[in-house]
């Protein structure tokens, strides 16, 4: 028993264009929580020929990847999340750029609504 979790952009105003950025993923391995924030490794468990692949970046494009490489870290700041490739200390915040989503370093970092639910 785990749970698995959906990302999308929040935009309380845009509920549309938030349902095309999601994407349903579980922390498989590597799992911290601290202050409620919280991360580790994200494979994906949706998508077809995407589940099972794990999340990084190329060129800070999020892409699905046959193994695992940088952890993916979850801040709390109320009614939504920031969504950073390592920690804000070491990484990149997660943004909505060309409806896409990508890990840019020096960037404002996106607001992400976080949906949890249970998976076996």
């Amino acid at each position: 028993m785990g749970f698995r979790t959906r990302f999308s952009s929040y935009d309380q105003t845009a509920t549309d264009h938030a349902q095309r950025q999601t994407l349903w993923v579980k922390v498989a391995d590597g799992g911290w929580e601290e202050d409620g924030n919280w991360g580790g490794y994200l494979q994906i468990t949706s998508g077809g020929h995407l589940k099972g692949l794990w999340i990084d970046s190329i060129e800070g494009w999020v892409t699905s990847q046959g193994s695992k490489v940088d952890g993916t870290t979850f801040y709390d700041m109320g009614p939504y999340y920031q969504i950073w490739q390592g920690t804000k200390e070491n990484g990149r915040p997660l943004v909505v750029e060309n409806d896409r989503l990508r890990f840019v370093e020096g960037a404002t970092p996106g607001k992400f609504q976080i949906e949890d639910a249970t998976w076996r």
